[in-house]
């Protein structure tokens, strides 16, 4: 486990693909997006600092309508209703959780980090939400689990 203020982590890494582990290359450049272009960090900055309903942010607009329009299945949801529900009273709840008692490295599976070649920290696929809202919050840290780092680094 790895803990690290959540303002140091600027860029998501994807596809993992063959990123576990200790792996040379060049992942952590070629991979690596800014955090305000990825859809999840962007609905949480929507919702928490812009106010805006869960249906109107744009990872329900596009990404979550466009999944659940070619009928699948998103956070174990087939509807758009039982993602807003779930949305509602489990994210917003777990935003709630944060802002008062921080970030709390048992309330869920942890981040995924990964270190890249200059020691930057990535999030992988897990924990984006976490990471959005700890961002949004100006936590000092969150925890995160490593699961893979630069040979250079």
């Amino acid at each position: 486990m790895l803990w690290i203020a959540p303002q140091l982590i600027r860029f998501k890494i994807s596809p993992l693909d063959g990123l576990q582990g200790v792996v040379g290359g060049d992942w952590d450049l070629t991979r690596r997006f800014p955090l305000a272009e990825a859809v999840k960090h962007r609905a949480i900055a929507q919702r928490y600092r812009g106010g805006a309903a869960w249906e109107d942010t744009d990872l329900f607009r596009h990404a979550y309508a466009g999944r659940l329009g070619r009928r699948e299945s998103v956070r174990g949801c087939a509807s758009m209703r039982a993602l807003l529900e779930q949305y509602y009273s489990r994210v917003d709840g777990m935003f709630e959780d944060m802002k008062s008692r921080g970030f709390d490295a048992e309330a869920g599976p942890l981040p995924t980090f990964l270190i890249g070649r200059d020691g930057n920290v990535f999030i992988g696929n897990q924990g984006n939400h976490r990471l959005a809202m700890a961002q949004v919050l100006g936590l000092d840290r969150i925890a995160g689990k490593v699961v893979c780092t630069h040979s250079k680094a």
